[in-house]
This record gives C-alpha cells, structure tokens and sequence, in this order.
C-alpha cells in the first residue's frame, strides 16, 4: 500500500484491524472493564496521535513517545500497589465465570500479588526497551524503521510475553494448589 497511499497512509491503514477489534469486542460483551476500557483508551489515543502526526516521521516518533508513557504508567501502577495485569486478570477470570471478590482476595495474596508486579513490571520493560529501539532505529534508519522494527519488535514482544505467561503460569498453579489444600482441609 505505500505506493498507492504513501508511506504515512500505510501506516495510518495498519491501525485499522486493531480498531475494528477493539470496537467488535466491546460490542459483544457489552460491559466495560479494566481491559476493555485500557484498549479502547489505548486504540483511541494511539490514533489520535497517529492522525495528528501528519508524516510517517512523527508518526514514529509519536509512538516511541506513547510507548515510553505506557511504561511509565504500568510503573506507577506497580508503585502505587495496584499492578493494572491483576486488574486485567480479574476481568479475564470473571468473564469465565468466576467471582470477581473472591479472586481479587486471592490475587491480592501474598504468594500471588508479587507475581503480578513483577508482570506488570514485565510489560513495561517491554515497553521502554521497544521505544529504546525504535528511537534508535528512527535515528539510524529515518521512515525505514517502520520496517525493520516490525521484526524486532516482535522478537522483542514474543519473549516478554512468553515470560509474562510463565508468571501467570505460575500464579495459576498457586491458586490450584491453594484450592486442593482447602478441599483436602475441608
């Protein structure tokens, strides 16, 4: 498409799928939680500023900038005590079909709510790394980063997120531990 449209409407382009989603998934629950309302906040700002930024240049540049905030603000959320990954885990866990109260109690555990500060934690790294990266390549590579942190960005992404699902690994063999040794003691 960046022969048609150039290199700035490409770029707009591939922000579409992600809207759609976003839109289509909130449709179908129609409930607003911690994760909904993160995506539909992040898919709005990301493409406000993707608008605004009237060139691929700035466009790039714009999301070194947002990634570099996501981070800041999953670090607060980890200092303040309230990592946002037990949150979205707890809208996860209820639309299964389990008792939020209940769970929030049980992830916010001693054996359990380390591990979710430590994901948050996770996430973001992952963010500030990739703008690390990005800020890099744009400075290196000019508009001819977009293609190559495709690919770094998600080598970068699969391996934070392959950790963050090992925590959540880990957290979900807590909970079921926890829960044999109620009923065995029941």
């Amino acid at each position: 498409m960046r022969g048609p449209v150039g290199e700035y409407g490409a770029m707009l382009i591939c922000t579409v799928p992600g809207a759609v989603y976003t839109v289509y998934r909130y449709w179908l629950i129609r409930k607003v939680q911690w994760f909904g309302t993160f995506l539909i906040v992040n898919l709005a700002v990301s493409t406000l500023l993707n608008v605004l930024a009237g060139s691929a240049l700035q466009m790039l540049w714009n999301d070194v900038w947002y990634s570099i905030v996501l981070a800041v603000c999953f670090l607060v959320t980890v200092v303040v005590r309230r990592p946002v990954m037990l949150y979205f885990s707890l809208d996860f866990v209820e639309m299964q079909g389990a008792p939020r109260s209940v769970m929030k109690k049980r992830f916010l555990e001693r054996d359990v709510f380390p591990l979710f500060q430590w994901i948050t934690v996770g996430f973001a790294l992952r963010d500030g790394l990739l703008a690390a990266i990005k800020a890099h390549l744009i400075i290196r590579y000019g508009i001819e980063a977009f293609d190559r942190a495709i690919v770094i960005r998600e080598v970068i992404s699969w391996g934070f997120t392959i950790l963050c699902i090992l925590g959540f690994i880990r957290i979900s063999n807590i909970l079921n531990d926890g829960s044999k040794s109620n009923e065995a003691s029941g």
